[in-house]
């Protein structure tokens, strides 16, 4: 296991509805753990959480099943290690979803076509700078919804679509929402493979 005493992880419910810091207090024999939490959240014994943990440079990917939990601490079972997501390779999902960027006042409409934690790919019919940050917020399900800048980086025409094809990157983007994101193309990419 690559967690030990004293790390600090991020702990998101199944759901993604809650999410909070914790601190790893105690590794038992079994190798379950127990964390404290940063602030009273409610967590019901029984349920699987996905953790996060920063490990050099990239981030490590854990989901476990709590054995027990109050209101500061919680107790999960022995984590297995799914994934390490290097910060340059976030697992990216295909997805087609409008939404409107905000430049300067103006709405430009979008499609993003694909999205990771890092970035997303877009289409439109307004080309847009790479010399700017744009302001974007984006409802990917009834319960995830991310405000951040978003900075391209590759545009160009694709004359068959009539359409710019954007690729950039996110700044100005919280922690939370970024885990969000990694979780949320996790689960994505986990239902395309199942099919």
């Amino acid at each position: 296991m690559t967690l030990c005493k004293n790390q600090e992880i991020l702990i998101l419910s199944e759901e993604v509805t809650n999410a909070t810091k914790g601190i790893v207090t105690e590794i038992f024999d079994d190798e379950s753990l127990q964390v404290e939490l940063s602030s009273k959240e409610k967590y019901s014994a029984g349920k699987k959480v996905d953790l996060f943990s920063v490990a050099g440079s990239g981030v490590n990917f854990f989901s476990s099943v709590l054995k027990d939990s109050d209101k500061t601490t919680l107790v999960l079972e022995k984590p297995e290690i799914i994934r390490v997501i290097q910060r340059r390779e976030y697992t990216r999902a295909e997805i087609s979803k409008n939404i409107l960027i905000e430049d300067e006042g103006k709405k430009i409409r979008a499609e993003i076509t694909d999205i990771s934690a890092g970035g997303m790919r877009l289409l439109s019919d307004t080309e847009m700078s790479a010399n700017k940050n744009y302001k974007t917020d984006i409802s990917l399900d009834s319960n995830i919804y991310i405000s951040c800048m978003f900075k391209p980086v590759r545009i160009n025409y694709e004359n068959d679509k009539s359409k710019y094809s954007i690729s950039g990157k996110f700044t100005l983007i919280k922690n939370i929402d970024r885990v969000t994101l990694i979780q949320f193309c996790m689960k994505k990419q986990s239902e395309m493979q199942s099919k």
